[in-house]
């Protein structure tokens, strides 16, 4: 199959057209009194089909050229801020000197068609949200900061979230990303967001995207159509418990085939977390003891991240595109104290844990569009991540008089490596005035190999324990197809696809246990929408989707955090298998209600139990029996004055999640109430020019169901400002996240003979400041962007 592809690539490189025709069109720019104007935006557009064909800008004397022209009509469209925009149709047959091109000045003042043009925006499509961020406060801060002001988007103790469910892929222009949790945040976190054009929370993913996921949220990043290069330099330091920063640097450059996106980052990072616990272990129906344990972590690290996206355009019909990234964390210490309080006993644990981690990915893609406007694509992705971590904990125990009684140490080294390929062909036919038909396929192949050895120390000498060593080697082979439909017929706009996906796994624990896996589920998805008139639109969605264990919790080895409590995953576990059903209604383009229904089947998520026999606490990856909400979600994005622009979702729904009481007799419990949640997040431009800006949001979250327990309320109230120099060569932020430190929060388990809680104090309550500066052809703007295509997965670390 690959070897197909490949062949296919090849062909399509053979045919493109080197016989063509092809000329220079010049010219030069200037104003009313016949001065220079420079970095105009200038584009060439095909008059037969109005397709944007080439773009460059006027340089430092107004003089702009185009090379390669072939031989057709055009039209030429120019822009410029303050003067009104001009075109000109032209017929290409022959090298030509355009006479100069004199642009007329606007009667609006420049700070008024600046506001109106730099507001962000708000679109929402069938089945996505299409945030656009250019030139908003957010620009000025990282990508994760970006999806954390994203209308649809809940972030919270750095978990994303989209209506409940935090089961997300994640693209970068349209290209998968398989980075753990930590390394994702890590990436994003150092990468700016001034290159960001918008992000798409897609909430009825089509049946092109993998059907894994709840949601998928795609970033898409600007390319200039103009040519030219600029960069960036940037730094934040930020001063939460301890304090923190980043450096980094962003390159852009473009000519008239090429164009490279380089982007470098370091972070130091330093930050703390406060636990308290409070378990009860009951034995026909009496407390035979209790645990009250303070937990203080502190977390080191010194992460690497780069990226590089290149696309060339072998001609105006065929593009190939390569990008790359790493993430590379080369220093992770995590120290952690525990002081635990027994009934007639204290033990004092210190844990000393060392990571290191790499991750590798690369992307091939190459994209060929027909006179026709069919789109035929192939992609093909490698990711490799290599992770080690080294532990040692010691505990000592003390009497209820405070005298020594003992200690116990032990060490563990945990090896894990994955290998993941991906390839993929897609082909999009358009049909006049009858919609577009897309299919294509995917290839998954996958392998994740853990070695794990934990030793007893005694007096020195180390002992293996042979109950909690060993290797545990995964393989995962996924083969998709897909077809769907969309298009538009007067008032309606439907779109309906089916996706198939066959999986084959094995989970070996060597010499112990061999499992294996193969199933075929099929995927529907439909969307439609019924514009009654500018002012009403109805809209109706149905999907099916799933969500596979995360590698980690498939690891079948016990991670202890001391001696009695540890973290252990499952290699039974199953695939959770969703549907979502969701109905709405849109007044004004602007205003949006749902109402949704979700039904999970063997929900995936980790479980607290007490097992009052032996006195322990286990956190172990499980899977429910099944999970049900619905509720009503309201959102908007508006803009109140020509200052102040708001975004509010406010969400009331019913969770009910029905487990497995897995040390109380295996009976099924039932957990269930009533939550909320509401976002208000308000833009302000506070000077006319929009040098100033400022952002404030407020987020409130009710006790809500988290699987067996019960999380309580907390609410968050951030603020940001950002203020530009010198036609915006130098930019300044600051940003105060968590202003009353109100993000702390507790989960309580209170059901059969289950009595535990849990206190959590994040390091969230921070000051960042932050500094960039521009430097190259930074004035050039794009007048059209355009992607390329990047995705989520299953990776994960325990912290």
């Amino acid at each position: 199959m690959i070897k197909y592809w490949f062949a296919l690539l090849s062909f399509f490189f053979l045919t493109h057209e080197i016989f063509s025709q092809e000329y220079t069109i010049s010219g030069a720019i200037a104003d009313e009194t016949n001065q220079p104007i420079s970095y105009a935006n200038i584009i060439l557009i095909r008059a037969s089909d109005s397709i944007v064909y080439k773009g460059t800008s006027s340089n430092e004397n107004g003089k702009f050229i185009f090379n390669d022209v072939k031989a057709d009509s055009y039209t030429l469209h120019i822009t410029f801020v303050g003067f009104k925009d001009y075109t000109q149709a032209l017929l290409v047959d022959a090298d030509s000197v355009l006479d100069t091109i004199h642009l007329e000045e606007t009667t609006e003042a420049l700070d008024e068609i600046e506001i109106i043009a730099k507001k962000p925006t708000l679109k929402k499509e069938q089945d996505r949200l299409v945030f656009n961020i250019e030139n908003t406060t957010l620009t000025e801060g990282s990508i994760w900061d970006v999806l954390k002001g994203t209308p649809g988007i809940l972030m919270i103790n750095d978990e994303i979230t989209v209506k409940n469910s935090s089961n997300i892929i994640y693209l970068i222009n349209d290209k998968r990303v398989y980075l753990s949790d930590h390394e994702l945040q890590q990436l994003l976190s150092g990468t700016n967001a001034n290159a960001v054009q918008s992000v798409e929370v897609i909430t009825n993913p089509p049946a092109k995207y993998d059907a894994s996921g709840g949601a998928v949220i795609n970033i898409k990043m600007s390319k200039n159509l103009v040519t030219g290069y600029n960069g960036n330099l940037y730094g934040n330091y930020t001063q939460g418990v301890y304090p923190r920063y980043n450096i980094g640097t962003g390159h852009f450059f473009k000519n008239d085939k090429l164009s490279v996106f380089l982007n470098y980052s370091y972070d130091y990072s330093k930050v703390n977390r406060i636990n308290k616990e409070d378990m009860l272990f009951i034995e026909a129906n009496a407390v035979t003891g209790r645990w009250q344990g303070d937990i203080d972590r502190n977390t080191k690290s010194k992460t690497h991240n780069a990226s590089l996206n290149l696309d060339y355009d072998l001609d105006e019909k065929n593009t190939l595109s390569l990008s790359a990234s790493t993430t590379q964390t080369p220093f992770w210490k995590q120290k952690t104290n525990s002081v635990t309080q027994a009934i007639d006993s204290t033990f004092v644990s210190l844990n000393g844990t060392e990571d290191h981690s790499k991750n590798w990915a690369f992307n091939l893609g190459f994209q060929n569009t027909s006179e026709k406007g069919n789109v035929f694509s192939t992609n093909f992705n490698y990711t490799f991540n290599d992770y080690e971590r080294f532990q040692n904990v010691m505990t000592d125990y003390f009497d209820a008089s405070d005298a020594f009684l003992r200690n116990n140490s032990f060490e563990a080294h945990a090896i894990q490596d994955i290998n993941i390929f991906t390839g993929q062909a897609d082909y999009s036919m358009a049909f006049e005035n009858e919609g577009t038909l897309d299919f294509g396929g995917k290839l998954s192949v996958i392998s994740v190999d853990n070695n794990f050895q934990q030793y007893l120390i005694n007096t020195n000498v180390f002992t293996q324990d042979i109950d909690n060593s060993g290797i545990f080697d995964y393989s995962e082979n996924i083969y998709a197809g897909y077809l769907s439909y969309a298009k538009s017929s007067g008032k309606w706009d439907y779109s309906l696809g089916i996706r198939a996906e066959y999986t084959q796994a094995t989970g070996d624990l060597v010499g112990v246990q061999t499992n294996d896996f193969d199933y075929l589920k099929w995927f529907p998805t439909l969307s439609m929408t019924y514009n009654l008139n500018e002012k009403h639109s109805f809209g109706l969605s149905y999907n099916k989707r799933i969500e596979r264990p995360a590698y980690s919790d498939l690891n079948p080895f016990q991670f202890y955090l001391n001696d009695n409590t540890y973290v252990v995953g499952n290699p039974n576990l199953k695939p959770t298998i969703s549907q979502t059903t969701t109905f709405s209604y849109t007044l004004n383009q602007t205003f949006t209600f749902e109402i949704y229904y979700r039904y999970g089947e063997n929900p995936i998520t980790e479980l607290t139990f007490l097992d009052n026999e032996n006195n322990k606490v286990r956190y172990q990856a499980t899977n429910l029996k099944q999970e049900i909400d619905y509720g009503f979600d309201f959102l908007t994005y508006t803009t109140l004055t020509n200052f102040w622009s708001v975004y509010v979702v406010n969400s009331i729904f019913h969770d009910q999640a029905q487990f497995f009481a897995e040390e109380s007799g295996n009976s099924i419990e039932e957990n269930n109430r009533w939550s909320m949640y509401s976002n208000v997040v308000n833009y302000f431009n506070l000077d006319k020019k929009q040098t100033f800006n400022a952002e404030l949001s407020l987020l409130y979250i009710s006790p809500i169901v988290d699987g067996s327990a019960e999380a309580s309320s907390r609410t968050q109230v951030d603020l940001s400002l950002k203020k530009s120099f010198k036609d915006g060569t130098w930019i300044a932020s600051l940003t105060a996240n968590d202003i009353f430190g109100t993000t702390d929060f507790t989960v309580k388990n209170n059901y059969l003979n289950q009595r535990n809680k849990y206190y959590a104090k994040f390091d969230n309550q921070w000051i960042r400041l932050g500094l960039r500066y521009n430097f190259g052809n930074t004035k050039l703007k794009a007048n059209q962007s355009t992607s390329s295509q990047a995705e989520q997965d299953r990776i994960k670390t325990r912290d």
